[in-house]
């Protein structure tokens, strides 16, 4: 009686203590490190698409040229007729937090005036916000300094150059941890003073397009 109450006994203290050897194991192959933010790292950002120029001077718009590089009759209106043509955005910079990333944005729009080849080239400090730690919408802003200039058929050119900002909006799809893509709308501003005894001269400019970004960091 004794020795079958004895055996009863190890019988239940081996059946306790797999259970607990095995939880212990278990436990160690089961820890989780943390999973990596949304947005981390450095980033680049290239965006291709269209720009919707206008310009005008302190007293009349820009003007319009045919073919022959003569000016077109103006319209009246304050700001010449759109132009639209290609134009792209390169940014670089790195992520302060999941909600913040400040970098540098070069920004280029260029088109056909009758003869002569308008540009316009802005390098400008900028901050994207987003709103959701877990989503890729955000909002752009930055300030800076841009140059418009005119290239004539002789092979001269003039060059007006002052302030320029930005305000935009934009969403990241991601499609690794480390690309994303998606639609971005910016709007560019330049404000040239000019020469001496010459008007000053306003540029704006509606660019869409589609954006490409890699980043170093990234959700596993």
């Amino acid at each position: 009686m004794r020795r079958n109450a004895a055996s009863l006994v190890l019988i239940m203290l081996v059946a306790g203590a797999v259970p607990a050897l095995h939880g212990q194991g278990r436990d160690r192959g089961l820890i989780e490190m943390p999973s990596r933010e949304l947005r981390s790292g450095f980033y680049f950002t290239g965006a291709l698409g269209a720009g919707r120029e206008q310009c005008k001077f302190e007293t009349a718009p820009c003007g319009v040229l045919d073919a022959n590089g003569n000016t077109r009759r103006s319209n009246g209106n304050t700001w010449r007729v759109p132009v639209t043509s290609p134009s792209f955005a390169l940014r670089l910079g790195g992520t302060v937090s999941p909600s913040v990333r400040l970098g540098g944005e070069l920004f280029r729009w260029s088109a056909d005036n009758g003869p002569t080849t308008e540009s316009t080239v802005g390098l400008l400090a900028n901050v994207q916000l987003y709103p959701s730690r877990r989503a890729g919408f955000y909002l752009k802003g930055g300030v800076g300094y841009g140059w418009s200039t005119v290239d004539f058929r002789d092979g001269s050119k003039a060059t007006e150059n002052g302030f320029m900002f930005n305000a935009g909006a934009g969403y990241d799809f991601a499609l690794t941890p480390h690309v994303a893509l998606g639609p971005v709308v910016d709007f560019y501003q330049g404000s040239y003073p000019g020469s001496i005894g010459a008007e000053a001269l306003t540029e704006r400019i509606l660019f869409f397009g589609v954006s490409l970004t890699l980043q170093s960091g990234g959700r596993r």
